[in-house]
């Protein structure tokens, strides 16, 4: 006689089934809850030189949508749009409040000869708003232009502020050439600057110095490598 072969009856395992299905369904009432909590408000953080409105207006919420309607990537990427915001953090909350956090570049100075607002990003910026800008009043070879920006980088923005003009000026005798990184700056105050790309960080120390002036007027010589301040009347 041939073996009958015995037929393995496999058991349904419902339990684990249930516990599948009861994790599906905790994870659709999750996504249904975060896909219908509004957005209540909006705050932002971090920026002095582009306004609230603006920024809600480019970060794909000024018609509040849910909370989670728009991922942090697209918002991010329509606000790096705008040249004067370099990052962009994005927190929620289960509340309904959107926070977003930017890191601005600061504006350094007006070029004349670009007609263009320059940033501490090195973005150039088509604006009529100068308050609080110095002016580049004459061209800048390029190889400076560039050690220009990265100084007023390093500059303080009270400081930038107290600067009126921004003039090339290389230092002459005849026809050498002894500094052709040398600026002259006219300043808010009256007072005149000489500096240079080399040591433009100097001017860190101008409200320190103008201090000891006493109100006298004249041309300060911050462009030496010496800790000595050189000043003449005028």
């Amino acid at each position: 006689m041939k073996n009958k072969k015995k037929k393995i009856k496999r058991k349904i395992k419902w339990k684990s089934i249930f516990k599948i299905l009861i994790i599906f369904i905790i994870m659709g009432l999750i996504y249904l809850m975060i896909k219908i909590i509004p957005t209540n408000h909006i705050v932002v953080k971090g920026n002095n030189y582009v306004t609230d409105e603006e920024i809600i207006n480019s970060s794909l919420y000024q018609d509040y949508p849910c909370l989670y309607c728009v991922n942090n990537h697209n918002i991010k990427k329509s606000l790096l749009n705008n040249p004067f915001i370099n990052d962009v953090k994005i927190k929620r909350n289960l509340l309904g409040e959107l926070t977003i956090i930017v890191d601005e570049a600061r504006p350094l100075f007006f070029n004349r000869d670009k007609n263009r607002l320059i940033l501490s990003n090195f973005k150039e910026v088509e604006t009529n708003n100068l308050q609080g800008v110095p002016i580049l009043t004459n061209y800048v070879p390029d190889e400076l232009y560039e050690k220009l920006i990265n100084g007023f980088n390093k500059l303080d923005k009270d400081v930038i502020s107290l600067i009126s003009e921004i003039i090339y000026d290389p230092w002459k005798n005849g026809d050498v050439v002894i500094d052709e990184t040398r600026f002259f700056l006219q300043m808010n105050d009256g007072n005149h600057v000489y500096t240079n790309t080399i040591h433009l960080d100097k001017l860190n120390n101008y409200i320190d110095i103008y201090a000891t002036l006493e109100g006298k007027k004249g041309t300060l010589y911050l462009d030496s490598s010496s800790d000595k301040i050189s000043f003449s009347l005028f």
